[in-house]
């Protein structure tokens, strides 16, 4: 089987790409030769099988093996890349390359790590390489081509995943200025009290109470959505040396227990005594 493969990324050079996956073919009794097209700057080589049975099909299954994973594991990145540099250009270097390894743990290894992400993602694109031969009699295929033709649902899914990851870091990043802000403001601020019990009533309503266990504040009973905010403000007034949470498993939602523990650090205490 003999067909000419290119690339179009002007950093990349498709030669060693391909040598570096010809062992499982050699294992396999077929032999994979690499020639490069004059002119081509290694851009486009000529790809040669020779099975040792002749089989054919067995050829073109195996260059489409190769060829799945050199698109799934290297010209991704570069689609990522190109993405981040073009629409995030914004962003540092070094928060594109965190944003680029999160949102590629995403794509191999799933929501919940599961290592099968990859290798279903290599097993469909194979099959679409695979269509694609029988489909087209072409003498060269272009894998950045192959990829805006027969791939449009992955790029566009890349695409949103990659997205996913830049707003997760954005918010990550705001919420670290904003925690920062409020050490400052309560490391400055006078306290109005020493200590602070922190609890949920019956009806599920936070209460803060001084160290005498007298109301210091009507219960933060705002609307669901600002209830977690008007705690946490009240919390930055009052500006205490000691916060006591009293079961926390009670709370509705445990990040603002988190966020408690970001901004007084070392002043939050627990405690499974009911008041």
């Amino acid at each position: 089987m003999d067909i000419n493969i290119g690339i179009e990324d002007k950093g990349m050079e498709l030669t060693p790409l391909i040598a570096n996956r010809t062992h499982d073919a050699l294992r396999l009794g077929c032999l994979v030769g690499i020639s490069e097209v004059d002119g081509s700057q290694g851009r486009i080589v000529k790809v040669t099988l020779t099975d040792s049975e002749n089989d054919g099909e067995k050829e073109k299954l195996i260059l489409c093996t190769i060829l799945s994973d050199i698109i799934v594991e290297n010209l991704q990145i570069r689609f990522m890349v190109k993405l981040l540099k073009q629409d995030y250009y914004f962003l540092s270097e070094k928060e594109q390359c965190d944003i680029l390894v999160k949102a590629l743990k995403r794509l191999w290894y799933g929501t919940q790590g599961q290592k099968d992400e990859i290798a279903y993602c290599k097993r469909e694109v194979k099959q679409r390489i695979k269509d694609a031969f029988a489909q087209n009699e072409s003498e060269t295929m272009m894998l950045e081509g192959f990829m805006r033709f027969r791939m449009k649902d992955y790029l566009e899914f890349w695409e949103r995943e990659l997205c996913r990851c830049v707003e997760d870091y954005i918010k990550k990043r705001e919420y670290v200025e904003f925690v920062e802000i409020l050490r400052l403001f309560v490391k400055i601020r006078i306290p109005r009290v020493r200590k602070v019990h922190l609890c949920v009533d019956g009806d599920g309503e936070y209460m803060l109470l001084d160290e005498r266990l007298c109301m210091l504040k009507c219960r933060v009973n705002e609307k669901e959505a600002d209830k977690d905010d008007a705690l946490l403000s009240a919390l930055v007034n009052i500006a205490p040396l000691s916060i006591i949470v009293h079961n926390r498993e009670r709370f509705f939602d445990a990040r603002i227990i988190e966020t408690i523990k970001d901004v007084f650090g070392g002043r939050v205490e627990f405690t499974e005594d009911m008041i």
